[in-house]
């Protein structure tokens, strides 16, 4: 059961219909919800962070901190859940490494995409860091995106400890009997039979659950796995899309690309990481 939310945010105004949306969630949950503001040094040039941050007196940074916190919290005074706001300031590498690690703990942890963010490498490392190291699953959300109730959900279903994580907090986060979709993208037309197979005990699960599941098994046409499966999503008007995340090395991830950092960095639905 989902009660305790946070939501990590920077300093940016263009975060404003996030915290909308994390504020309704809490009220349908009637739970709590943190909101962890980040203040970061600025930078010379955004895009080659963390390499070219400006120096900037700590005192000038509460000051933007104060500012932002005040601003957010009269925003957040009409919402029907309990809210909390607080802020974080530092340099942007350290900030990464003390939210990664030492963030607050959650039922679920809430980003939004790069475009909300002032520094994308800093968005980029406090998810891998959150999806590495927090155990709490994380939903990624664009600047359009809003937390309806899941009636209709895919996962994307590779056998592995990281995708049955996913299954069972998408289980915690969807509504009673809605549908869910167990999606397994192909390399090949020879693989699809076996893929089948190995999806039958995660609908019957589902089943179980009470939800109205089925098992597609498709091939990738082209397409690289996190393209098919958002392509899938969006087709058939799912409200998330859940995967079990970083299921090969983070090195191999870096190296090679993964479905988890393509997702990380251009969610067109919301998506939910689970490891």
């Amino acid at each position: 059961m989902i009660k305790d939310i946070l939501l990590v945010i920077d300093a940016s105004p263009r975060t404003d219909p996030i915290i909308r949306a994390a504020c309704g969630l809490a009220e349908r949950v009637k739970g709590t919800l943190t909101i962890e503001i980040l203040s970061a040094g600025p930078m010379l040039i955004p895009t080659l962070a963390p390499m070219t941050a400006a120096y900037v007196p700590d005192v000038e940074l509460v000051h933007d901190e104060a500012d932002r916190i005040a601003a957010v919290t009269a925003m957040v005074a009409g919402c029907g859940a309990t809210v909390r706001v607080i802020g974080i300031h530092d340099d942007v590498p350290r900030l990464a490494e003390r939210v990664g690690k030492g963030g607050p703990i959650a039922d679920l942890i809430l980003i939004g995409d790069a475009d909300l963010w002032a520094v994308g490498w800093l968005r980029g490392r406090i998810a891998e860091a959150v999806i590495m190291g927090g155990g709490t699953p994380l939903i990624v959300l664009n600047g359009a995106a809003t937390l309806d109730p899941v009636h209709h959900a895919v996962i994307g279903w590779k056998d592995t400890s990281e995708a049955r994580r996913a299954l069972h907090d998408l289980v915690a986060l969807a509504a009673p009997h809605a549908k869910i979709a167990v999606v397994a993208i192909a390399r090949n037309e020879a693989a699809l039979p076996k893929l089948a197979e190995g999806m039958k005990d995660v609908v019957r699960h589902l089943s179980a659950h009470g939800f109205e599941a089925s098992a597609h098994a498709l091939p990738a046409d082209g397409q690289n796995v996190a393209e098919a499966l958002q392509d899938f999503a969006l087709r058939e008007g799912a409200d998330v899309l859940a995967i079990g995340a970083f299921g090969h090395s983070r090195l191999r991830e870096v190296v090679f690309g993964g479905v988890t950092l393509a997702l990380i960095e251009h969610a067109r639905l919301p998506v939910l990481l689970s490891r």
